[in-house]
């Protein structure tokens, strides 16, 4: 018998649903999957690689804290958006598989820690005509490629919204990582590109998930960076080449599979004291994640969480024999602060680029523009003391850290 209920009654009895706070149906994977499919006009696209990643992500959410009903539907709102977009990028290579041609040449990664100034010199290389960035509507609003459309206005705001609402949700941010102000246009993390296949979860597009205290990713990466190069070539079809300019803060974690996926590519690590980068990389996380968390993660908890992590991030550093791969250049944070351009200039000799006068120009033009200064929304003074660290005991540890990659030129 066919349900004789009028639409306004049918929508009655779903928002009746939603508002008995049934969690479990608003977070349910096969649930987000129809629903994506509704948004991104496929179907049978998801793959078990995905269903799979979906499926532990949502239960990694629901574990993790109470969900009231709006934090539910919002955070549904946000897997779906993300899985939208992969499934329509996964229709865009179904309809033109020739994509799957384009050569990704000579791509330049920023890897290292946070707060090292990986940021500045993504924004510098960027900056250069010859490269070219991820920046955020590519990620938001990936489809169809910009090779095929033209980018519509539209599309651009509706990226810069995710941006705006991220920025929203933590108060202060700006005043830590200002360059989340550039809206559309702002650069992205690599991590934020993954995680549109769910290899990742980047706090931006998953902000409205009270629980998402806890970055995590994918233990075997292989995939992942197929995907970061399927990306790429996705947004490069059609397009004038440039080498891309990617940045992220996990990638040294991951050498190997970067190096397959991209056998080509160069990174930069930039190294800095960690006493001195270390309590604005934990103010900034606790700026994230308490807003996220609604201040259920105190400073206290963050820090040893970050700081056991950091240690064994360090560690792996040390035993990794990539870190002696010709493709890896190692920078201090000094030499580089000291003067940017030429540190940059030392760079692409030991890659092998050309360094061009209109590289340089665009780079220092970058450096001048104060719209572009690290102050544009005031300064933070860091320290460990809201943390609770006692560096004097946690910092002799890393010695032999500073030895290899912040000694004497």
């Amino acid at each position: 018998m066919s349900d004789r209920r009028t639409p306004v009654e049918l929508g009655r009895a779903a928002r009746g649903l939603t508002a008995m706070g049934n969690t479990a149906r608003l977070l349910d994977p096969c649930s987000i999957i129809a629903s994506a499919e509704i948004a991104s006009g496929t179907a049978g696209l998801v793959d078990e690689g995905l269903r799979g990643r979906l499926a532990r992500l949502v239960e990694g959410l629901r574990g993790g804290a109470e969900f009231t009903p709006d934090q539910a539907a919002a955070t549904r709102r946000q897997l779906v958006r993300l899985l939208a977009r992969r499934l329509a990028i996964a229709h865009d290579v179904a309809r033109h598989p020739e994509i799957l041609e384009e050569v990704i040449a000579d791509p330049m990664f920023v890897i290292g820690f946070p707060r090292t100034g990986t940021s500045i010199q993504q924004a510098l290389l960027a900056a250069d005509p010859a490269n070219r960035g991820v920046v955020a509507w590519q990620v938001h609003e990936p489809s169809p490629p910009p090779g095929e459309q033209p980018v519509t206005e539209i599309r651009k705001a509706a990226a810069a919204r995710v941006v705006d609402h991220f920025c929203e949700r933590c108060p202060g941010l700006l005043t830590l990582h200002p360059y989340w102000d550039g809206g559309a246009e702002t650069l992205v993390e690599d991590e934020e590109i993954l995680t549109l296949a769910l290899f990742d979860n980047y706090p931006v597009v998953l902000c409205d998930a009270p629980s998402l205290a806890i970055r995590t990713g994918e233990p075997d990466f292989t995939q992942a960076y197929e995907f970061l190069r399927l990306f790429l070539q996705h947004q490069q079809w059609r397009r004038p080449r440039r080498r891309w300019v990617l940045k992220g803060i996990e990638h040294q974690r991951h050498l190997p599979e970067l190096f397959r996926a991209f056998p080509d590519a160069r990174c930069l690590f930039p190294h800095r004291e960690p006493g001195a980068f270390l309590p604005s990389s934990l103010a900034i996380a606790a700026v994230v994640y308490d807003a996220i968390t609604d201040g259920a993660l105190d400073r206290q908890t963050l820090a040893a969480g970050y700081l056991a992590d950091f240690k064994q991030r360090i560690d792996a550093v040390m035993a990794d024999p990539c870190m002696d791969d010709p493709r890896v250049t190692h920078l201090r944070f000094d030499r580089f602060t000291a003067d940017p351009i030429a540190a940059l200039r030392d760079c692409y000799v030991a890659w092998g680029f050309a360094w061009t006068a209109e590289g340089e120009k665009a780079m220092r033009a970058w450096l001048d523009d104060p719209g572009n200064a690290s102050d544009r929304y005031g300064r933070h003074h860091y320290t460990f003391e809201p943390f609770g660290v006692n560096w004097a005991e946690l910092g002799p540890p890393f010695e032999s850290y500073r030895a290899r990659f912040l000694g004497a030129d």
